[in-house]
């Protein structure tokens, strides 16, 4: 969408005109915060000790970090 302004052309492009940017990183980094939160939840929701569910939240929270980092490593810009 293309507004015209006193001085120049502005061009108000909308959100859902963009390409979706969200890769494989993005969901990894998120992965790390959703792996504690689900543990807190197991642990108040299916009576899971505390510390076991926090300690399965770190496996996966350390597994998505091995793979981000050390197996599948970013290997430049992606979106440049």
């Amino acid at each position: 969408m293309v507004a015209r302004d006193i001085t120049d052309i502005v061009d108000r492009s909308r959100i859902g005109d963009q390409p979706l940017m969200i890769d494989r990183y993005d969901l990894l980094l998120g992965l790390i915060p959703a792996a504690f939160l689900v543990a807190f939840l197991a642990s108040r929701l299916l009576g899971f000790p505390f510390e076991a569910a926090v300690l399965g939240g770190a496996a996966i929270a350390s597994l998505a970090l091995l793979d981000g980092v050390f197996f599948r490593p970013p290997t430049g810009l992606q979106g440049a």
